[in-house]
């Protein structure tokens, strides 16, 4: 019964009153205007009666299958067709109620259930046809009834289908940024609730916890600098493909905005997780990113990686405070050195070699440095 289950179940209710709602006061109008015999007026009371009850009713939200709204429809489409033969009513009048239930279909339904309410609706007109009008008159007017209702069903689905594609492509482009070709914060953010909601599960893989990845580029304000911003650009790019190419299938690598980055492990014990930020940065150090442009030498843009390494349930058990561990543990990764990962407390690890890089231009001589540790602000750069 899924074809008929609605495609939005709350725009579906809405409309459907509308049409019950719709339905009701023509119909009475009609009926008013040119009365009927004194039984069949009593017959289409009592159905204008259940077409406001039915409109009032979907006003209360109560739980039922999937199908029922969409089934509605065809429930139409048979009343529709009953009152024609009672009120022994074929005018053009009578026949476009036949068009709304496959209105109804096109707009909210699957392509399946828009195409079986429609067939329903043709056979509905064609037996009220056949039976209140000569052969070749009831054989036109279902002819042109038909066509409509098709050409309403197909201009109706195609809409859908444009419609499904351009939401479709929208929800790609947020989820996924289009530089790095990471997801963004909010899928991250999502990949990592549902992971840390069955992080207790005993017995699973889930059991060995969720490892979330916080990463920053070192001295990217100097690449922007000495190379410029398409380099700096190039060289997230350049990032986002090294950390897809060593993430394992279940790992969500995010761009979290500027040049910082992470990676949310699932099922990963904090051991493993550990490994996975020291295999990052070994791969950045040893993979830069070379530019070749027409009629000039490559340039070799280089960049090392601060990391800072949190595990649920060890260090946190929520996401903020998963956030907040591994960030302080990017800030000792900085303190340290930069070029290496380290461990939420209370494992104070530093992972990885100290830098022995030359010191840049702007380095002070090591008698004037500071012996204290540089502000957060500063560490992030």
């Amino acid at each position: 019964m899924d074809l008929f289950a609605p495609r939005d179940a709350v725009a579906a209710r809405r409309a459907l009153q509308a049409v019950l709602l719709l339905a009701a006061v023509v119909l009475g109008a009609c009926t008013a205007l040119q009365p009927p015999a004194t039984g069949v007026v009593r017959v289409v009371v009592v159905v204008v009666v259940l077409l406001m009850v039915a409109a009032a009713a979907l006003l209360v939200r109560l739980r039922s299958p999937g199908w029922a709204l969409g089934a509605v429809p065809v429930l139409g489409v048979a009343v529709v067709a009953g009152l024609d033969v009672v009120t022994s009513d074929a005018t053009t009048a009578a026949q476009v109620f036949f068009l709304l239930p496959v209105l109804f279909a096109g707009t909210h339904l699957p392509r399946a259930g828009a195409w079986s309410v429609t067939a329903v609706a043709v056979a509905g007109e064609a037996v009220t046809t056949l039976l209140l009008l000569p052969l070749d008159q009831a054989l036109t007017d279902c002819a042109f009834v038909s066509a409509v209702a098709v050409a309403t069903t197909l201009v109706l689905l195609r809409a859908n289908r444009d419609r499904d594609l351009l939401l479709a492509e929208l929800r790609r482009q947020a989820a996924v940024d289009p530089l790095t070709g990471l997801v963004t914060r909010r899928v991250l953010d999502d990949a990592a609730a549902c992971a840390l909601a069955g992080s207790d599960v005993a017995g699973s893989d889930v059991a060995d916890g969720t490892g979330l990845l916080v990463i920053d580029v070192d001295h990217f304000k100097e690449v922007n600098d000495t190379h410029g911003h398409p380099a700096g650009d190039a060289l997230l790019a350049h990032l986002g493909g090294l950390l897809r190419e060593a993430a394992e299938p279940s790992a969500v690598a995010c761009r979290l905005g500027g040049d910082e980055l992470a990676v949310l492990l699932p099922a990963t014990s904090l051991e493993a997780a550990a490994r996975h930020a020291a295999l990052l940065v070994d791969l950045v150090r040893e993979r830069p990113l070379v530019q070749v442009e027409p009629g000039a030498a490559p340039v070799r843009v280089g960049a090392t990686l601060s990391i800072g390494v949190a595990h649920a349930p060890e260090h946190a058990a929520d996401l903020l405070g998963l956030y907040r561990a591994a960030d302080d543990a990017l800030y000792r990764a900085k303190r340290a050195g930069r070029d290496r990962a380290a461990v939420a407390t209370p494992r104070d690890a530093v992972l990885g070699p100290p830098v022995t890089a030359p010191p840049g231009p702007h380095a002070l001589p090591p008698a004037q440095r500071s012996p204290h540790p540089a502000p957060a602000a500063v560490l992030r750069r």
